[in-house]
C-alpha cells in the first residue's frame, strides 16, 4: 500500500495537540487537576471583564456547568475570591487570592514555557503569529470568541493624554490591562486597529 504523505496543516494540528497532551499531563501536581490549574494560569492572565465563569468556559473550550465546578473548587480551596460585577450586578467575577499567585510560582507548566527556549526570538514571533491565526480560524469556524491581549484588539482607543481606552466598555485601561486577556478581543485587522502580533 503506497505511503501517504501527511499535509503540512495535519503536521501542525498535530504537533500542537502533542504539544498541549504534554503540558497537560504534567499539570496533575500540588493536588490540583489538569483543569484547575488551568483556570489559576486563566485568572492570573484574564483583565477585569474577562474574569468570569462565562470567560473560562470559552478559554478552555469546555461548558459553562464543568467550569463553574471548577471555579467553584478553587473557591472552596481558597485559591479564588468571588465579588459581584460593579458593571452587571448579575455577573460575578473572581481575582486569584495570595495563596494561589505562590502556587502559580510552582506551575509545571513553566516546563513548556522553558522548552520553547530552544527556538530563536524570530521563531517564537512566527510560531505564535501563526498558531494565533489557526485560532482564530477555529473560533471563527465553531462562532465562538477567540480570546486575546487587548493590545492586539480593534477596541482599543489610543489617546495622547488620556493613554488607553477599551472602546467596546468605554473604560480607561492601564498599559499593563492592554497585555491581559479578554474575551472581548477581536483581531484589529478587521476592526481598524493595530495588527495582531504588531
Amino acid at each position: 500500500m503506497p505511503r501517504q504523505k501527511v499535509s503540512g496543516e495535519r503536521r501542525v494540528a498535530e504537533l500542537a495537540l502533542q504539544l498541549g497532551r504534554a503540558a497537560y499531563g504534567e499539570s496533575s501536581a500540588a493536588g490540583l487537576t489538569p483543569a484547575q490549574w488551568m483556570a489559576l494560569r486563566f485568572f492570573a492572565r484574564a483583565n477585569r471583564f474577562s474574569r468570569t465563569v462565562s470567560a473560562f468556559a470559552e478559554f478552555h473550550s469546555t461548558t459553562r456547568g464543568t467550569a463553574s465546578q471548577t471555579v467553584k473548587s478553587l473557591v472552596e480551596r481558597g485559591f479564588l475570591t468571588r465579588t459581584r460585577c460593579t458593571r452587571d450586578r448579575r455577573s460575578t467575577t473572581f481575582d486569584l487570592t495570595e495563596q494561589a499567585r505562590r502556587q502559580l510560582m510552582a506551575d509545571p507548566f513553566e516546563a513548556v514555557v522553558e522548552a520553547a527556549a530552544v527556538l530563536s526570538p524570530a521563531q517564537r514571533d512566527r510560531t505564535a503569529r501563526g498558531l494565533q491565526l489557526v485560532l482564530h480560524r477555529l473560533s471563527a469556524n465553531r462562532e465562538r470568541p477567540a480570546l486575546g491581549a487587548c493590545a492586539r484588539c480593534g477596541h482599543l482607543g489610543r489617546g495622547v493624554e488620556r493613554g488607553f481606552t477599551c472602546q467596546l466598555m468605554q473604560e480607561p485601561l492601564s498599559a499593563a490591562e492592554t497585555e491581559q486577556l479578554c474575551v472581548y478581543c477581536q483581531d484589529g485587522r478587521d476592526h481598524g486597529g493595530p495588527a495582531s502580533g504588531s
